[in-house]
């Protein structure tokens, strides 16, 4: 896919969850206003959300999809766009792996269920002047798509979020609703 609309077009035929329009048009502005220059993103899907960020100057991405079909396109488009040299593009869970390097934005948009366990992982990867943005707050794209049970599983996942994110001491935590809603941490 040579264009964001083909893989929008893509997306919207396959089923793939992307960030909408106007989150990435917010996440962009943040980055270009803030200068953050590192991003971890967990959950590339198709890369979407990644080919934006990366076509910024001076913005590089490292991306984790554990699932292998996606992560195969999210490789191509990352061909297709010429931005080989400034997307690191990982096939695996990010629960299973170790990652050393510290980023100015951690952006969490993989299993819903995990969130916690992946902003506990990640969290020391974080520099101190940095974010943490977790995507779906709402969820309202992904209970259109899914059973009333498994719905109701993560609307209780989603309070559970929410219910430790406003406990954490170390952050200032916001919650925006841009997109599908989005939690902003802020490291004290």
């Amino acid at each position: 896919m040579k264009s964001f609309k083909e893989i929008e077009e893509y997306a919207s035929k396959h089923f793939i969850p992307i960030a909408r329009k106007d989150f990435v048009e917010f996440f962009m502005d943040l980055i270009i206003k803030n200068d953050y220059r590192e991003v971890l993103e967990i959950g590339s899907a198709i890369g979407y959300t990644t080919l934006h960020l990366a076509s910024l100057n001076n913005v590089y991405v490292t991306t984790i999809e554990h699932d292998e079909n996606r992560f195969k396109i999210c490789e191509q488009n990352i061909k297709d766009f010429n931005l080989e040299d400034k997307i690191e593009c990982i096939q695996d869970d990010a629960l299973n792996i170790f990652i050393s390097q510290k980023f100015d934005v951690i952006f969490i948009d993989a299993a819903k269920a995990k969130n916690i366990l992946f902003f506990e992982k990640y969290k020391n990867n974080l520099k101190d002047n940095g974010i943490v943005i977790i995507d779906n707050m709402r969820l309202d794209d992904f209970k259109k798509n899914v059973s009333r049970k498994k719905a109701l599983f993560y609307e209780q996942k989603l309070v559970e979020l929410k219910m430790y994110l406003d406990n954490l001491k170390d952050y200032k935590v916001s919650y925006n609703d841009v997109g599908d809603g989005i939690a902003i941490l802020k490291k004290l």
